[in-house]
């Protein structure tokens, strides 16, 4: 099976194997198509490796054994000794830094560097569409990082895998800088916090999970760490999304400033019948723009748009095709679910238009900029 060395896991921030630890396979659980290994200091285990063709995962522990290295104890005096197993351990919590490699069948495959402790994210490649044909090819990938891994390289995730948690107030017109790649910055703004209108009782079609924001990307991506407001403030954006709030609250969002919210922002337009089976009512939900109709249906499926995810969902190539062009052409000429099920895509003006009569308000009211009738 594949395994990092401790030369490579050093360009990870992962600890190293050390020469006394104890080399262990916990019992598999029936369905498993990958191996896993387990190393011991003694009665404590450290360190857990999940590797197969299309997975690599490898994260550390800190659990105590029974004396006969059979049982993972229990924590709480309440707790139970159980057996040990790679089911049983799937259930402990990882601390420090992880690696995490996964590939679907389709081929496309996501890498995923985080710590634990400080639950923040040093590399992903969320933002840049990754194929491989399996675990050799995340071997040439581990290869390729650790061949361009220079020493301030070494100090920066030395330095990020020693983070502790923390908790980040942040509020509507915060602007933040994000990674997009290892080397690569983008930046980008918080237009609207959801869980604050839960908080204050404002109403909204509240169908999005978790605690959303509504955050734009900037048309911009740079080396550079120290772009200004005043240098962000005229740019054009991607299309906003709906996001989960922890990559802000716990600091993986750096956030460098705030540009208060204006009149004429971009949101995304929620539109359909109610999931709520005590009533039955179509609902648009825009920015603040709340509406519930009870006496009428959708005139369109499909435009619920209420997928919400932890992070950023755009593509690099797109967001740089949308810098040369000027403009949000590219990312509307997209073959996705992201576009498909978006009234704000240019395709469904007329759609939109029909909306907007059906809730007597005005696509301008919905869409800043939208264009006037020819």
């Amino acid at each position: 099976m594949f395994e990092l060395t401790n030369s490579q896991r050093k360009c990870f921030g992962l600890l190293p194997v050390e020469s006394h630890w104890a080399r262990i396979e916990p019992r598999p659980s029936p369905y498993d198509q990958h191996t896993t290994v387990a190393y011991l200091d003694g009665t404590t285990l450290k360190k857990v490796i999940k590797s197969g063709n299309d997975i690599y995962t490898e994260y550390e522990l800190c659990e105590q054994l029974s004396d006969d290295l059979r049982y993972l104890l229990p924590k709480t005096a309440k707790g139970k000794p159980v057996l040990l197993s790679a089911s049983t351990l799937e259930k402990r919590s990882g601390i420090g830094m992880c690696l995490s490699y996964s590939r679907h069948n389709s081929g496309y495959s996501y890498i995923d560097l985080f710590n634990h402790n400080s639950q923040k994210c040093y590399y992903d490649n969320s933002c840049e569409s990754l194929f491989t044909r399996g675990i050799d090819d995340f071997r040439q990938w581990v290869e390729n990082w650790c061949a361009e891994t220079a020493e301030d390289d070494l100090a920066d995730i030395a330095r990020f895998s020693a983070q502790p948690r923390q908790h980040i107030q942040f509020r509507e017109g915060d602007v933040f800088r994000f990674k997009i790649n290892r080397r690569l910055y983008g930046y980008g703004r918080i237009l609207m916090d959801y869980a604050l209108m839960r908080k204050k009782k404002i109403p909204f079609w509240d169908i999005l999970m978790g605690k959303p924001l509504v955050c734009s990307v900037y048309h911009i991506v740079t080396e550079r760490k120290d772009v200004s407001l005043e240098e962000l403030a005229p740019l054009n954006s991607l299309p906003s999304v709906n996001i989960m709030d922890n990559r802000l609250y716990y600091g993986d969002y750096e956030i460098i400033g705030n540009i208060p919210i204006g009149e004429a922002e971009d949101y995304p337009i929620l539109y359909g019948n109610s999931i709520d089976r005590r009533y039955q009512a179509v609902l648009l939900q825009c920015g603040k723009l709340y509406r519930r109709d009870d006496n009428s249906a959708a005139l369109f499926s499909g435009f619920r748009n209420h997928s919400i995810g932890f992070r950023l969902n755009f593509e690099l190539s797109v967001l740089q095709a949308c810098i040369r062009a000027g403009s949000n052409a590219p990312y509307w000429a997209q073959n996705n679910w992201k576009v498909e099920g978006d009234l704000r895509n240019p395709k469904f003006r007329s759609q939109l238009e029909q909306v907007c009569k059906q809730f007597d308000i005005s696509p301008a009211q919905l869409i800043k900029n939208y264009p006037s009738p020819n």
